[in-house]
């Protein structure tokens, strides 16, 4: 009798739940509390500082976290998009520069100056094929030689034709800027007309984080079609 009075016990015993089952049904039953309100002032939670509190305080508290957390991302969404809106409207002042330059001279003194004021590129630099450019009077603009001391020392980018971007050694820079002082410590190096080999379009900044191998291309190449734009109906 006593054996069997047992084996009822232990049918109608609740089985024990460790902490995975009850995080499971919770989950599983999101407004288990809200038909239990009476356990919000029960349950307590150790606080950082030690203290107890009730769920409901913890509660407040992870909502007022994720709050911040999008305010966050909300505010750098934002500064995004007014980072944007400038660059967009400074590569409309570019592109209006430009096309209103009198002259190949005039393009490159307006290329130039955009880049320092709207920008933050300190130096520019314009290579073109001696094919198409054969003067050496115009400040900012040389003619690259293949065989000349730019084309050996960007001997890889004339054959790849593809955008450099990164930390500038010392030796190259002064190639490229050698009135520049300080010197530019990263440069953006970008083909004028990759297939119909124009030239080269050199950016470069004293800042050595200004321009990283990984970063996006797109204002580059942009900024290269305007000026070969601009340059191909001036020569």
């Amino acid at each position: 009798m006593a054996e069997l009075k047992n084996k009822k016990s232990e049918r109608v015993a609740a089985p024990a739940l460790d902490e995975a089952e009850v995080a499971a049904y919770l989950k599983a039953h999101p407004d288990y509390l809200s038909r239990h309100p009476e356990l919000l002032e029960d349950i307590e939670l150790k606080h950082a500082a030690g203290s107890a509190v009730s769920l409901i305080e913890r509660q407040v508290d992870i909502l007022r976290a994720k709050n911040q957390r999008l305010e966050d991302r909300l505010e750098r969404l934002l500064d995004a998009a007014r980072d944007n809106e400038k660059r967009s409207d400074n590569v409309h002042k570019l592109a209006r520069t430009l096309i209103r330059a009198p002259s190949l001279a005039g393009v490159v003194a307006g290329l130039r100056q955009c880049m320092r004021e709207d920008f933050g590129v300190d130096e520019v630099f314009v290579g073109l094929s001696p094919t198409f450019y054969k003067r050496h009077d115009i400040e900012g603009l040389t003619s690259v030689e293949p065989e000349g001391k730019i084309g050996k020392a960007f001997e890889n980018f004339f054959r790849t034709r593809l955008v450099e971007c990164g930390p500038i050694g010392e030796a190259k820079a002064r190639l490229l800027f050698p009135k520049a002082e300080p010197l530019p410590q990263s440069a953006a190096i970008v083909p004028l007309e990759k297939e119909k080999n124009l030239g080269m379009l050199a950016l470069g900044s004293h800042d050595p984080e200004r321009f990283q191998p990984r970063q996006g291309k797109l204002f580059l190449e942009l900024t290269a079609e305007l000026l070969s734009a601009a340059v191909r109906a001036r020569v």
